[in-house]
């Protein structure tokens, strides 16, 4: 089985005026933008066709990031309707506190997004040790209506330095690309 035909939208979290999370420089909107291109590109070379809700450094309008995020919710249920997404992907960084978690987050009552977040979770793990999954309110997950499965991935925390060497990112993105495989094999 490969990805063939499977339509996968991934949302690099944050952006222009909302950085995210910050540690000595270096910011969640550049890393998670850097390893959702190292993710476009695999799932590209699997057959899948993948969708970016941004490709640079830009946000989506907001005065605060609360606002940013329902206008990246409306920009995401206006430009990929009717396009048939499988799985929607938002891709974040967490603080470098030692109770921020590193996991996979799907919405309340989401069938299909709870055995994505499980198997995200699993292959991901095989990266970065205690990787857990759970359900969250979050509007990126509640409120986008465009994809069968959807979840928020916190790739690790800020601080870590894996972040500055390529082939870490790569092989986190290969973790998340094995999530994919599991979840598209478990539920057809």
């Amino acid at each position: 089985m490969d990805l063939k035909g499977k339509k996968i939208l991934i949302d690099p979290g944050h952006g222009g005026d909302h950085p995210g999370k910050t540690y000595k420089g270096r910011q969640e909107k550049d890393v998670t933008l850097k390893i959702s291109k190292v993710l476009e590109s695999l799932l590209e070379e699997e057959g899948a066709t993948v969708y970016m809700t941004r490709t640079r450094d830009k946000d989506f309008g907001g005065e605060s990031l609360d606002e940013d995020i329902n206008e990246r919710v409306k920009y995401i249920n206006k430009k990929f309707a009717g396009k048939g997404i499988d799985v929607l992907l938002s891709v974040h960084v967490n603080r470098e506190r030692v109770v921020s978690r590193v996991g996979v987050l799907y919405p309340e009552k989401g069938k299909a997004s709870k055995i994505l977040a499980q198997n995200l979770a699993r292959k991901y793990g095989t990266f970065m040790a205690n990787t857990g999954y759970g359900e969250a309110d979050l509007a990126i997950l509640r409120d986008t209506k465009v994809a069968g499965a959807k979840a928020l991935i916190e790739t690790g925390k800020i601080n870590q330095s894996w972040y500055d060497d390529d082939e870490e990112v790569e092989r986190a993105a290969f973790a998340i690309v094995a999530g994919f495989y599991d979840y598209f094999r478990e539920i057809e």
